[in-house]
């Protein structure tokens, strides 16, 4: 339910604020007291394994500027923040560190940072028990059963692999195309077209290229959406790719289900790889190869809204 500005500037009105930030974009949604979305808004990307703190602060305050904006000295009471690439209680306070030199955040504020698998769980509603599974420019997958226990599995950052994710179809696609180029597999479409947006004609220009850009996740997720374009067009080497990657997404939520020992589990996939066509069918093709009478389902609300929720529940 949304809220006008002119309602919500009302003397002692509080917000909580809720994000979900990741590798490719942030969003932000503020709600008021009764769970009214008083601002919906999106920057840019503010992973912290993917970007640098300032990027990370810059992407939270353009993305909070309109509510600045529109609402007069606003008394944030709760913020609470789902962040990828938070691994440690180290990286929970650094975030949550520069969510405190945010406009209008006081020391009365609540303020609290995840890893974004938090948010992901609860968009799906999934409050007493349940498995999330983010699949985007990284992935990971999390777990929480009946005792209160939680458990994730992957996510550990992109040096890792972060296997499934639109990261790892990058590098998999440019494994690929300097194989066609070099012999030692076969050219299509799918090479020539991951080669072209690349900028490679010749082998050599590999070299310079990775040089470049090989520390950039971003943009070597950017090249997902050319595997799952051929995979449609039953490139097999796509395919090989396709298969191999949500195997390895299957594995990930196995491993969450068996430690949780949660007996007939149901699953949110949040993320745009997750639901993408051509990476979708596969990936439940492999979950209930592995696990049998798994549950699937979509979030129920937005993985933003759920931070924002959160962000209420720290009062």
């Amino acid at each position: 339910m949304y809220c006008e500005y002119r309602r919500c500037e009302v003397d002692k009105m509080n917000y909580y604020i809720g994000i979900d930030g990741g590798g490719t974009k942030t969003k932000v949604i503020v709600i008021n007291e009764d769970e009214e979305i008083v601002l919906e808004s999106v920057s840019g990307p503010s992973s912290i394994d993917t970007v640098s703190e300032h990027e990370t602060y810059q992407a939270f305050l353009t993305a909070l500027k309109p509510f600045y904006d529109q609402v007069k000295k606003p008394h944030i009471s709760g913020f609470f923040i789902g962040l990828g690439g938070i691994v440690s209680d180290e990286d929970c306070k650094k975030v949550e560190d520069l969510v405190k030199k945010l406009p209008f955040v006081t020391k009365e504020t609540k303020v609290k940072a995840r890893n974004d698998m938090e948010n992901a769980l609860y968009s799906g509603l999934l409050f007493d028990e349940g498995i999330s599974l983010i699949c985007g420019t990284g992935m990971v997958a999390f777990g929480k059963n009946k005792e209160g226990k939680t458990h994730k599995a992957g996510g550990w950052g992109y040096k890792e692999g972060d296997l499934g994710s639109s990261y790892d179809l990058g590098v998999r696609s440019l494994r690929h195309v300097i194989k066609s180029f070099d012999g030692r597999e076969n050219k299509t479409d799918f090479s020539d077209e991951v080669a072209k947006t690349i900028g490679m004609k010749h082998t050599e220009d590999f070299v310079g290229i990775m040089n470049t850009k090989y520390l950039d996740r971003t943009w070597i997720a950017s090249l997902a959406p050319l595997v799952t374009k051929h995979a449609l067009l039953k490139d097999e080497i796509a395919l090989q790719i396709v298969k191999d990657a949500t195997k390895e997404l299957a594995i990930a939520v196995y491993a969450v289900k068996t430690k949780l020992n949660i007996i007939n589990p149901t699953l949110v996939i949040v993320g745009s790889l997750g639901h993408a066509k051509g990476y979708h069918e596969e990936l439940i093709n492999q979950l209930d190869l592995l696990i049998p009478g798994i549950k699937v389902i979509k979030p129920q609300v937005d993985p933003a809204f759920a931070a924002s929720l959160m962000a209420k529940r720290l009062i």
